[in-house]
């Protein structure tokens, strides 16, 4: 049996060591997916759809996760290592036909389902292994060594993919590697049993919570806004720069560069101060502060036009990032109820994903109407809108709100 103490060191340990392969994932679902799709397979909108919504998919699926896990009597730690690998098989299938385009983007997006649908098991168990005060930097740590890992394999991917396109085929074999991997360090996570306080195993009981608790459906109306403005701009990163028809079409070396490397060199550098941040200040104040700066990465991004322009727009996006993958990953900690969490991430993550679907297409619609320029405003005006629906609760929030949602470490 282990005790509280130790149960963190080894959740920490783990981690530390999953989040390589996590990082190595990473650059699947935001460069080098779409890389291969543009410039190997020339694969059309519907395709890279497809991959693109993939993330998305699972997230809408793990609503479903909890009820599932209740039934069946078993450990956190253990289902959540069951469909990583699941998701590594999936990967397999790709990396075992590397010239079947329609092989490569169902396995691929197969593989990505099955990853993100396993979330909100994940953040069941930080809430209960990790303490509090310290969950935000313990959570930041991992993500500095997962960052880490997604820079270097960004730029030994892009490396190889500049020597020759063809090599592709052995990035889809890294991918499936680091499924395999992920699944077996989270296999040996600390045994959490499920010890829910409720017995509701119906599949939409965790949307219960949404009525329940305004404080959750405020933020997760902020999420929507600010997501929707995200998604869509961030699904057409790559786009912009790769595509021929679009005028820029930059050296795949350079592509892997601003969209890959960038990003998650200033991630893995502001991932621990951010950790540190969600420790010590409110997390209105830090959504606001994290929203402004995506939006205006978004804006210099598309509307600059030039290398310096591109770089520091996605130099910013990934110093955002940093702080909202924290976030994302953490706030229902401080709302839920401690064996709820699970419920109230399966909530947050199922509207991420519907999200996240729409996100892709109506991004390539609008196109046909629209510029680049123009639709980055549009998502610039939603992502600040996001912020001002959360600020103004925070300024009428009562002496619960501010508690729950205050530093969980006072300065």
């Amino acid at each position: 049996m282990h005790t509280a103490h130790d149960a963190t060191r080894l959740t920490f340990r783990n981690e530390v060591w999953r989040s390589i392969p996590a990082g190595v994932l990473d650059t699947m679902a935001s460069t080098f997916g779409m890389l291969i799709a543009v410039r190997v397979f020339h694969l059309g909108q519907l395709e890279k759809s497809i991959f693109l919504s993939a993330t998305s998919g699972g997230l809408i699926t793990s609503l479903f996760v909890i009820p599932i896990l209740l039934r069946a009597k078993s450990t956190i730690g253990r289902t959540a290592s069951r469909v990583q690998i699941a998701g590594g098989l999936c990967m397999s299938v790709a990396a075992l036909f590397p010239k079947e385009p329609w092989v490569f983007i169902l396995g691929l997006s197969a593989g990505l389902f099955c990853f993100s649908m396993q979330i909100p098991l994940m953040t069941q168990i930080y809430r209960l292994n990790y303490p509090e005060a310290q969950r935000g930097r313990l959570y930041a740590f991992t993500g500095v060594t997962r960052a880490a890992s997604a820079v270097a394999f960004g730029f030994g991917g892009g490396w190889l993919l500049g020597i020759s396109m063809d090599y592709y085929s052995w990035l889809l074999v890294c991918f499936a590697a680091s499924g395999f991997l992920s699944g077996w360090w989270t296999q040996g996570l600390p045994s959490v049993i499920w010890d829910s306080e409720t017995s509701e195993t119906r599949l939409w009981s965790a949307l219960r919570w949404v009525k329940k608790d305004r404080d959750f459906r405020t933020l997760l109306i902020s999420w929507m806004l600010m997501g929707i403005g995200n998604l869509i701009a961030s699904s057409l990163f790559v786009e912009y720069l790769a595509n021929p028809k679009h005028g820029i079409n930059l050296p795949e070396r350079e592509v892997a560069w601003i969209t890959g490397v960038v990003p998650v060199g200033l991630r893995m550098i502001s991932s621990y101060p951010w950790g540190l941040i969600y420790d010590r200040v409110g997390l209105f104040t830090v959504r606001s502060i994290l929203n402004v700066i995506f939006a205006v990465s978004i804006l210099t991004f598309f509307l600059g036009k030039t290398h310096f322009a591109w770089g520091l727009g996605m130099g910013l996006w990934g110093l955002a990032n940093a702080g909202g993958n924290v976030t994302w990953g953490l706030w229902v900690t401080k709302l839920a109820p401690k064996h709820a969490v699970a419920e109230y991430m399966s909530v947050h993550s199922f509207l991420t994903g519907l999200r996240g679907t729409l996100a892709p297409p109506l991004a390539f619609a609008a196109l046909t109407v629209m510029s680049f320029q123009t639709l980055s405003i549009i998502c610039g005006i939603l992502i600040l809108s996001a912020s001002a629906f959360i600020t103004v609760r925070a300024r009428s929030s009562d002496e619960d709100t501010r508690r729950r949602l205050g530093p969980s470490e006072r300065l």
